[in-house]
């Protein structure tokens, strides 16, 4: 017989060296995987946010719900240089006042945001990403992608952006947006009106997350000390305290949004500081960059539900010195554009079948332009136009004259023009509806990412920023990158960096200050895994409600 005592005996001696064994090797391949595979990092800063976000305070605003974030205000000075602190707007520093966003406009001169003021804010770390690394020695970088680099400056540091300039490209930055052609065309002349511009377009999920709000009828204040005025104004409609508009006539009714009061801009809440803010509504600059910029790439939507049968509905965008139109009626829907005088000729951009606008339920219209593309949606779903159908194609020459009135040779004479907001569109946007009475139940206005346009401080003098007029129009080699970040007023990035590293000079030789090598790539940010950190007392608080993939 086996000798079950003997057995009993050895078990325990053999249990432990499995599991001795089984701890090595699990602890060997956690850090294989750290290191080649998944690699977690924490975002320091606020040059990615809304998208991701460093150090900084969150509030909830009473009068509408909303939940925001902003950057820290206070600072303590140590060895290693300035530290937000733990607990923000504290006696001595003064309390936090910033504006409720979506209740008005940062500045001054329209309707004013909501203001909040708060005392001892706890401070929340940045969000904990995860990174795959050496993902792009398998799979080439695409535009876009959000990326984990080091920093040409000083590669002791990690950097976070956007990749928005591939190997073999020209880039150009204008009015916000991206430009690219292949480096083989690129001239010294006069780059920006060459031949082989293309805009960067997004595609359609990464743009779904990139829409900053500027306003959302669900946010209503239904409580505020401060008079909230409706950004959406019009003859014949009633307004009531929820964020519902009201049409009782079957006849044409024109719902326009109220751009003097509420200006469309790149303004991002995280930035709010009241002594920042003071000097841009001054109309200065704001450190090395331009005052807050006038934005034309814009989604909007109406939740409408008609009382009965045969209600068309039609949005129209005034801005760049063209009108760009899209129209439901009861069968298709229609896409167009001209420019912005009398007598002149509708351009169809796509026109598509569609369902009539039923009286037995809500249907959310969502019309974008954006990248230089109209989109229509019906309830999530695209019935015309998009990237390609909806597209329409100027060259960055083409695109900063029709923006600003401005042509190459007054750009060339004062380049110092591209800085000034006031020469930019202010967009006009307005829904129409005809043939029913309506309710709307929603009603909002988004915006897309703007590069803005910076001063850049080169060996005591100030030029303009990397790839933001045409006499910085950057070209790039086989191997080399052009970056940004989301918050582009609050970002060191490809624009800004002013020198390279000896050791990478020396070892990747980049064409310039700002240029991205492909070695110093370390991957793809992919995954919000450990948001917002927040200690209370010595206990870290994750916020895991706002978990998230990173487009």
């Amino acid at each position: 017989m086996p000798d079950t005592a003997a057995q009993a005996k050895a078990k325990p001696d053999g249990g432990f060296k499995e599991i001795l064994t089984s701890l090595t090797i699990a602890f060997a391949m956690a850090l294989a995987f750290r290191g080649f595979v998944v690699e977690g990092f924490v975002i320091p800063t606020g040059s990615m946010a809304p998208t991701l976000l460093g150090m900084h305070m969150r509030f909830q605003a009473p009068e509408n719900g909303e939940n925001w974030s902003v950057g820290p205000w206070h600072y303590i000075q140590t060895p290693a240089g300035e530290v937000p602190k733990k607990i923000q707007g504290q006696a001595v520093d003064g309390a936090i006042s910033v504006g409720v966003p979506g209740t008005g406009s940062p500045l001054d001169g329209g309707a004013r945001q909501i203001p909040m003021n708060r005392s001892d804010v706890p401070r929340r770390s940045g969000d904990r990403i995860f990174v795959l690394k050496y993902l792009y020695q398998v799979f080439d970088p695409e535009r876009f992608d959000v990326v984990v680099f080091k920093n040409p400056t000083n590669p002791y540091e990690n950097y976070i952006k956007r990749l928005i300039g591939l190997p073999s490209e020209q880039v150009a930055l204008v009015d916000g947006d991206v430009f690219t052609r292949p480096s083989s065309l690129a001239d010294g002349s006069n780059p920006w009106e060459g031949e082989g511009w293309r805009i960067g377009r997004k595609r359609e999920r990464v743009q779904r997350d990139l829409w900053y709000t500027i306003f959302d009828s669900r946010y209503t204040p239904v409580y505020a000390q401060t008079p909230f005025t409706p950004p959406w104004i019009g003859d014949g409609w009633s307004f009531s305290g929820d964020g519902v508009y009201r049409k009782d006539s079957t006849g044409p009714g024109r719902l326009a949004w109220d751009s003097e009061n509420w200006p469309i801009t790149d303004f991002v809440s995280y930035n709010d500081k009241s002594d920042e803010w003071a000097r841009l509504a001054a109309g200065r600059m704001l450190r090395d960059l331009t005052t807050v910029m006038p934005t034309s790439d814009i989604r909007t939507l109406v939740s409408v539900k008609p009382d009965g049968k045969g209600l068309d509905a039609g949005v129209s965008l005034r801005t760049r010195g063209h009108v760009f139109r899209a129209g439901v009626n009861a069968s298709e829907a229609i896409l167009e554009m001209r420019p912005d005088q009398d007598g002149a000729a509708w351009r169809e951009i796509d026109r598509a079948d569609a369902p009539a606008l039923r009286a037995d339920r809500i249907t959310t219209i969502e019309f974008w332009h954006v990248d230089q593309a109209l989109w229509l949606f019906l309830d999530g779903a695209l019935v015309a136009g998009g990237a390609e159908a909806g597209a329409y194609d100027w060259n960055p020459a083409s695109r900063i004259a029709y923006t600003t009135g401005l042509g190459m040779v007054d750009i060339r004479h004062d380049p110092g023009v591209l800085f000034e907001a006031h020469r930019y569109s202010n967009p006009r946007l307005t829904w129409e509806f005809e043939g029913s009475p309506l309710t709307i139940h929603r009603a909002g206005v988004w915006r897309d990412l703007y590069y803005q346009p910076a001063v850049l401080r080169v060996n005591g003098h100030n030029q303009s920023s990397r790839a933001t007029h045409p006499t910085t129009t950057v070209t790039l080699a086989s191997d080399e990158f052009f970056v940004c970040g989301d918050n582009s007023a609050k970002s060191q990035d490809s624009r800004l960096m002013s020198t390279i590293d000896p050791w990478v000079n020396h070892e990747f030789a980049p064409g310039s200050p700002g240029i991205i090598p492909r070695e110093l790539l370390i991957g793809k940010a992919f995954f919000v895994y450990f948001p917002s950190l927040q200690w209370r007392g010595r206990i870290p608080v994750p916020d895991f409600g706002r978990m998230r993939f990173i487009r």
